[in-house]
């Protein structure tokens, strides 16, 4: 069993108070929608459950402490030159996995303490599909409608093809908590479909904020409005 507890979290921007003593509880197979109007701190929600920001004040406990929360934004978030794999490796965390492994796979012969830390990288890269990564992106990309394209740049796509992208990335990424932003934006009735069969069969946690209220009745159990 795994789960996120906010306790009492504030997080301002600027001099903006975006979260005044938020608490809230992500548990095992949660489907929680957030919603509210535009600017209140939804996205600043979805960064701080997934470790990205930290809080101005109050705690965030993840159980168990290696609990793995993935964020996908609102629009695709591509580096100068990144070609699909390269966004698909990033976005389900493999990327950083794999760097990981290669640093203390260069100091090992050095400190042989390391073999534990390294022990548990290769495990986190396993976890999160590491080892046939490639193969599950080629399969996923054709399932969106961008077979053959994981060498092209994302610079190409276009908003609906960038739309696609993501919905890859989350097809092929293995979290136990999904934070996703907006996760409809740009996709057409069959992303549509393909989205909320992956919610349907998703085995961790969701936290979805969206806009959409018909897809919203149809993947989440419970609201909470900001």
């Amino acid at each position: 069993m795994h789960s996120i507890t906010v306790r009492d979290v504030s997080k301002s921007h600027g001099a903006r108070l975006l979260l005044d003593r938020v608490s809230l509880v992500v548990g095992a197979e949660s489907r929680l929608g957030v919603v509210g109007p535009n600017g209140v701190g939804k996205t600043t929600l979805l960064r701080l459950l997934a470790g990205l920001d930290a809080p101005d004040s109050g705690s965030i406990l993840r159980s168990p402490p290696g609990l793995a929360v993935g964020y996908l934004p609102q629009e695709l978030d591509a580096r100068a030159g990144e070609t699909l794999l390269a966004y698909l490796e990033r976005r389900t965390g493999v990327a950083t996995a794999a760097e990981e492994m290669d640093r203390l796979a260069a100091r090992l012969g050095d400190d042989p303490d390391l073999a534990g830390p390294y022990h548990d990288a290769l495990e986190r890269f396993l976890a999160l599909g590491g080892a046939d990564l490639a193969t599950r992106a080629a399969a996923a990309c054709a399932e969106v409608g961008l077979a053959g394209r994981l060498d092209e740049p994302l610079g190409s796509f276009s908003g609906g093809e960038a739309a696609r992208a993501r919905l890859a990335a989350l097809l092929l990424a293995r979290f136990d908590v999904f934070c996703l932003d907006e996760p409809t934006n740009d996709l057409d009735f069959a992303g549509l479909e393909r989205l909320e069969r992956f919610v349907d069969e998703l085995p961790g946690s969701l936290v979805v904020v969206s806009h959409d209220r018909t897809f919203l009745d149809r993947t989440v159990t419970r609201i909470v409005e900001i």
